[in-house]
């Protein structure tokens, strides 16, 4: 359907969409601008999709909407409309386009021998004429005509406006009813006259039977009475058949002075038109779900974007001297004592990374000759015959980039310390091996609070784009700030945190400060930030000139769905409408790519509409940058344990539950579980509560502790501070 969209924008020449919907018939909707197909129970051809993608294109180009109020309010048979604006705009499409000629001759031919106008087996002859001119300009070939029809065949084809089809269409009904009702009349009348004259030939017979048995009774006359009744059968049989010979003989010399005889059939009933629309009706899916089409918008990332700059004005106006002095002199110690734990942490992260990138390098390396003598193989020239210096070319080994997209949902306040302590090692991480990166957290909560010039709407309408106006991408984090500002930044956010914890002793470490009313937890607008990042992350690439992107999404639960699309725009204003029907499919197209995708709702034993509308635009933002890796890490626990649940498991990676214990052990074990899920290249599936903290736990010894067991206490600090093993290297694999 992507390449027939293609090609209805290009022949219509404005930009229209086919879609394929639950509708009865091939149509198009001159109100929304789609161009609709039925959804088919089997792929329809080429040749018939062409020729409905033609004959539709024709309605985009030729047929306003005003043209059905005025056949209804003027109550013109619809049919008879159809027929003879099918022929006009049909005509008009290929005086326009001459290579889409073929493409109605072929097209009409493969309906034809599929039996789509209802004309198998039958004489067209018989048909009436409006079926005929449909049956003509569908491509029939011999389609008969008397001269006096042939002059509605040649208006036909001279209408040039709707008025002149809705008039044609009036006129030539009204002509066949009146037609019809002469023919009918006539027909009345000859059969009075055949009944008028059936009575008198009796009357006639009665008397002279009456007069005969009155004059003689002898057995001569009574042979010669049964006689007279023989010859009067004859008579009468003679008589009828001289009746129904002369029939002929008018309707042959009807036929042979008028060409064929009009053939007006029962009725006035386009039934070539009616047939047609009843086997597109009989071939269409009507178990399927209907689907609503929608498209990825352009976002202009100067309103979605809220700066670093203007992100340290509301933290520094918020976290004045003023406030708690303790809270802020505690949280700068806390952030100071994570940067020192975990030194061990990232040192590891980057040794596996230059290791693997080092390895990849030399995979990838070329080796080639100089051209220049190498002087000390010379000697060897009587047995080596390489004697040339070779070079080896190492592709560059530092093209990488990191995206990271942070939730800034309500529901991340439990883990939400844990979760910053994973990303600003992931920062710290892009720091020692020079990877550019940029961190951004998704809210719906910024323009709730705040009436700066950032509240406005951040994509243009458009008929059919996805609204995606509530959310707002904080840029907390870019490679681009010096170490200062990086620290303050982390601060700032784990004060943030600090704030939503709930286990925090407020007389030892400061009563908290709420953050700055716009940057407060909201919703989860994940699937919004997807579209935002289709248009942020194909430009910070091509910006920071690397080859290979990374983009991470730090999120704990599903997103709110985008439920709403942009209809039509008018004097009373935007309209829009709902995707997510519970009837329907959420069909969604990236026009930047060409790409559709149509969700396999068979496949996901846990359907949820906003995860399945996920998995959709992460595989789009995978088109627009083919080359990237999309990385979840999703902080599946809960609690104060920070246990995940095992239902949690088995909605996650769609497994059974004995699969789920599994997992469940090797979560507990390995504080994650490296997996796949839809839309994603790797998926890290995380505890939460302490189990999410990469220092886990203190150091725990009791007096008098004997050797072994100061070693066992410190070994267990030591694996903690290197929580998750499994995660790091997977992650440092996937990213180098």
């Amino acid at each position: 359907m992507r390449n027939k969209s293609t090609i209805a924008k290009l022949l219509s020449e404005e930009d229209i969409n086919v879609v394929q919907k639950q509708s009865s018939t091939a149509s198009f909707d001159v109100k929304n601008r789609e161009l609709v197909l039925p959804i088919w129970k089997e792929e329809m051809s080429d040749n018939v999709a062409d020729l409905f993608v033609c004959h539709e294109i024709g309605h985009a180009l030729y047929t306003s909407p005003d043209m059905l109020k005025n056949m209804i309010e003027r109550k013109i048979d619809k049919s008879y409309v159809n027929i003879i604006e099918d022929a006009r705009i049909e005509r008009m499409v290929q005086q326009k386009y001459a290579g889409s000629r073929s493409v109605f001759l072929k097209g009409y031919k493969e309906l034809i021998d599929k039996d789509f106008f209802g004309t198998k087996d039958k004489d067209i002859s018989d048909m009436n004429l409006i079926n005929r001119i449909n049956l003509f300009y569908k491509g029939t070939s011999d389609v008969p005509f008397s001269d006096e029809e042939k002059i509605w065949v040649d208006r036909v084809a001279n209408t040039k406006t709707e008025d002149d089809v809705l008039n044609l269409s009036e006129e030539l009904y009204n002509w066949l009813k009146d037609k019809k009702d002469k023919e009918e009349e006539n027909q009345e009348e000859k059969q009075e006259q055949k009944s008028q004259s059936s009575t008198d030939s009796d009357e006639g017979e009665s008397n002279n039977q009456e007069s005969g048995s009155d004059e003689n009774n002898s057995d001569e006359t009574q042979s010669s009475g049964s006689n007279d009744d023989n010859g009067d059968e004859e008579e009468e049989n003679g008589s009828s058949q001289s009746d129904q010979d002369s029939e002929e003989t008018n309707s042959d010399s009807e036929k042979s002075s008028s060409g064929i005889d009009a053939g007006m059939g029962s009725d006035l009933d386009a039934t070539t038109e009616t047939n047609y629309n009843k086997k597109q009706d009989d071939a269409r899916d009507i178990n399927a779900k209907d689907r609503e089409y929608s498209f990825i918008p352009k976002v202009d990332l100067n309103k979605a974007v809220i700066p670093t700059s203007k992100i340290f004005e509301l933290f520094n106006n918020q976290y004045s001297d003023d406030v708690n002095k303790l809270f802020l002199r505690k949280t700068t110690e806390e952030i100071q004592t994570i940067k020192q734990d975990n030194k061990k942490v990232i040192s590891y992260m980057v040794q596996q990374f230059e290791m693997k990138k080092s390895a990849d390098q030399y995979k990838r390396a070329a080796t080639s000759k100089t051209g220049s003598l190498n002087m000390g193989a010379l000697h060897s020239y009587s047995f080596n015959e390489d004697l040339f210096k070779k070079v080896t070319t190492m592709p560059n080994a530092t093209s990488h980039g990191m995206v990271m997209f942070l939730d800034w949902s309500g529901s991340m306040a439990d883990n939400l310390s844990s979760t910053l302590k994973q990303l600003f090692n992931l920062i710290w991480f892009c720091d020692r091996v020079k990877i550019p990166f940029e961190v951004y957290a998704f809210t719906n909560c910024y323009d709730r609070t705040n009436y700066s010039d950032t509240n406005k709407p951040i994509q243009d309408f458009k008929s059919g784009d996805l609204i995606v106006d509530e959310v707002k991408l904080l840029n907390f984090f870019s490679s681009k700030m010096n170490k200062k500002d990086l620290d303050n930044m982390m601060v700032n956010l784990w004060r943030v945190a600090a704030r939503y914890k709930r286990f925090r002793n407020w007389e030892e470490d400061g009563y908290p400060v709420n953050p700055p009313k716009p940057l407060y937890l909201g919703g989860t607008p994940f699937n919004h930030s997807i579209v935002v990042a289709m248009n942020l992350i194909p430009k910070y690439k091509k910006q920071i000139g690397v080859q290979k992107m990374n983009t991470v999404f730090l999120t704990d639960g599903a997103s709110a769905s985008i439920s709403n699309k942009f209809t039509v725009k008018d004097e009373v204003g935007e309209t829009r409408s709902s995707i997510n029907g519970m009837a329907t499919m959420s069909v969604i197209t990236d026009p930047i790519t060409n790409t559709t995708i149509i969700p396999d709702e068979s496949k996901k034993r846990y359907y949820y509409g906003s995860e399945t509308q996920t998995a959709t635009l992460l595989k789009l933002l995978k088109k627009r940058v083919p080359d990237m890796n999309i990385l979840g890490f999703f902080v599946a626990g809960s609690g104060a344990k920070g246990l995940v649940k095992k239902d949690i498991i088995m909605q996650e990676t769609n497994c059974s539950w004995e699969e789920a214990t599994q997992y469940f052990k090797e979560i507990n074990k390995n504080k994650v579980l490296v997996t796949k899920k839809d839309g994603y290249d790797e998926y890290y599936l995380l505890p939460g509560g302490a189990k999410l903290d990469v220092e886990n736990g203190d150091l725990d010894i009791e007096a008098g502790a004997s050797k072994a067991n100061l070693k066992r206490a410190f070994g267990k600090v030591s694996r903690g501070k290197m929580t998750s093993r499994v995660l790091l290297n997977k992650f440092i694999e996937k990213v180098a």
